[in-house]
């Protein structure tokens, strides 16, 4: 199973979905997490690796992909993302990315990938995956999103105090179903300030994302 989680504009809280869904998966699951945004390490409280996927990828690094990756807990594994920026991965570079997360897919990993980014390379398009929007009931990032061609499997909000927009507006502009809601709440924010949340998880985001590892399995 490989999930590839990205939005539209950048502060919508795609990384923390994308650790978290992780992080649930891992419970049952042997887990990879592909960091393409730049942030898991901090999330999973982490130092930053000095070395990640864009080393690699660009051929910086004499590292095999085995030994890019960092045990972030039992049965969670990430890849970090590295030193360079992802916007200079090469058509080759992705494509032989895309060789070894579906390698361990045929193995029994499952793959979170959190691309940060909405358009996917080519080479991730002709993955077998299920790619959600995260997104926040947000005027300009909807804006955004219906300007992209880019095709999604469902929409993940995170709930925001005060906004006008509601989930069921953002279903409508989309035309996606909403699979998940991620609850507005404080003990989240200080679980990931605190570098707590891959040992002390929030049951508010277990249970909303539970039921996404449980349908990418049966499916």
């Amino acid at each position: 199973m490989i999930t590839i989680l990205s939005s539209p504009k950048g502060g919508s809280g795609t990384s923390v979905v994308a650790a978290s869904l992780a992080i649930v998966s891992s419970s049952s699951y042997p887990t990879l997490l592909v960091d393409l945004a730049g942030d898991q390490a901090a999330i999973m409280g982490l130092p930053e690796p000095p070395v990640g996927l864009n080393d690699w990828a660009n051929g910086m690094t004499h590292r095999e992909f085995d030994e890019i990756l960092i045990t972030c807990k039992d049965n969670l594994q990430l890849a970090p993302s590295g030193s360079s920026a992802v916007e200079i991965f090469s058509t080759s570079a992705w494509a032989n990315l895309a060789r070894e997360l579906m390698q361990r897919e045929s193995n029994g990993f499952n793959i979170i990938i959190d691309f940060g980014r909405v358009e996917l390379p080519l080479a991730f398009q002709k993955l077998a995956c299920t790619h959600y929007m995260v997104t926040r009931p947000c005027y300009l990032s909807l804006r955004r999103a219906v300007n992209t061609e880019q095709k999604f499997s469902g929409v993940i909000v995170v709930q925001e105090h005060g906004r006008v927009l509601t989930t069921s507006d953002v279903e409508s502009v989309m035309k996606l179903k909403c699979v998940a809601e991620i609850p507005n709440s404080s003990d989240i924010s200080r679980r990931v300030d605190s570098g707590l949340l891959k040992s002390r998880l929030p049951s508010p985001l277990q249970s909303a994302l539970a039921p996404l590892v449980s349908l990418g399995i049966s499916t």
